[in-house]
């Protein structure tokens, strides 16, 4: 059986739903039994808080963290006893959902086919992640301000992310790091799963300059899509050339990673729009289903499709299979953020 620490790092992480999400996926694939070697009872999930990168992999090495917030949902340490008791009852519910809400339901595939894009490596060049679980791993899913901080040749990349400077998820095998930028695959995998036909030249529109901007303009373009710029906060540079979609196409799905309060137009008349952030909620389900259904899309629909993007394609792509969809994730997480809320 193997062991797994994981934890989400960055500055603030006391709004994170990435360990609900994790233990989400983990108590899901309990359900194949013998076939699938991990358990909620082999793992351990904690928030670091910290604004460098050296704290993230230290806590990896360690165990240690320098600093314990108190998590948003539950109003209490994250890794202390009520915490964790509040956190697997919520699990413990969501885990009596075994098809996703029909509201939050798809007909289409969110299964990302790769097309032809820039090239930023040589082929042949990227490693294969390891097929197989060694006895300790640990996995850590990055937020800002660290997805940029990651530069060294002592971590293998299983894809662009470092040359990207958008990594948001690092995997220790036992013998080694590894890391991927998996925000970009999120996004086109919720785009996808609305029916945008990404690997058909659909038009994204995009604003944002930081590490997720950059992951979502390489995974469009590698998915076979187009995309329109929109000045923001900061300008996006690419660490390659391409060529943007300037006709007056209307635009198929947009993204706002600056979330300013000045509204583009064009977005607007957008009807799949997506607000990469996220907030707390207040209410029972019924409202929370209700928030989800609507465009702009809330950011719960992006953390969910990346963090099933980093199990498919850095910790455990060998159980891909497995993996709950999408649309059963959220309506997961939703139930189980319900229980919280109502007991917090």
């Amino acid at each position: 059986m193997a062991r797994v620490k994981y934890a989400a790092a960055g500055s603030p992480v006391a709004h994170s739903l990435s360990p609900l999400l994790f233990g989400l996926v983990v108590s899901n694939l309990e359900k194949f039994g013998k076939k699938i070697p991990i358990s909620m009872k082999h793992t351990d999930v904690e928030l670091v808080e910290t604004k460098g990168i050296e704290d993230a992999l230290g806590w990896g090495y360690s165990g240690h963290s320098p600093h314990v917030p108190i998590w948003q949902y539950t109003g209490a340490p994250f890794g202390k006893y009520r915490t964790e008791a509040l956190m697997a009852r919520a699990i413990q519910s969501a885990m009596e959902i075994e098809e996703p809400d029909s509201r939050l339901d798809s007909k289409y595939e969110s299964e990302i086919i790769l097309g032809t894009s820039p090239q930023l490596t040589a082929a042949g060049e990227l490693p294969e992640i390891p097929s197989q679980w060694l006895d300790k791993e640990v996995w850590l899913n990055l937020t800002s301000p660290l997805k940029h901080q990651l530069s060294s040749e002592a971590v293998s990349t299983i894809d662009e992310s470092m040359k990207l400077q958008s990594v948001n998820a690092l995997r220790w095998d036992g013998q080694g790091w590894w890391c991927a930028g998996v925000d970009g695959l999120g996004v086109v995998s919720v785009a996808q799963y609305h029916g945008v036909d990404v690997q058909s030249g659909a038009v994204l529109g995009l604003r944002g300059g930081g590490g997720a901007s950059r992951s979502t303009a390489y995974a469009w373009l590698n998915a076979g899509g187009r995309i329109r710029l929109f000045e923001g906060r900061r300008t996006l540079e690419l660490p390659f050339d391409f060529e943007e979609e300037i006709s007056q196409k209307s635009l198929d799905f947009t993204v706002d990673f600056d979330g300013g309060p000045e509204r583009i137009s064009s977005f607007q008349s957008c009807p799949f729009q997506l607000n990469p952030n996220y907030h707390a909620v207040e209410g029972d389900y019924e409202h929370r289903v209700q928030l989800m259904e609507k465009s702009p899309f809330d950011g719960r629909w992006m953390l969910a499709a990346q963090h099933l993007e980093a199990w498919r394609n850095l910790w455990a792509p060998q159980y891909a299979d497995y993996l709950p969809s999408l649309g059963l994730l959220l309506t997961q997480l939703l139930h189980a953020e319900n229980v919280l809320f109502e007991n917090a």
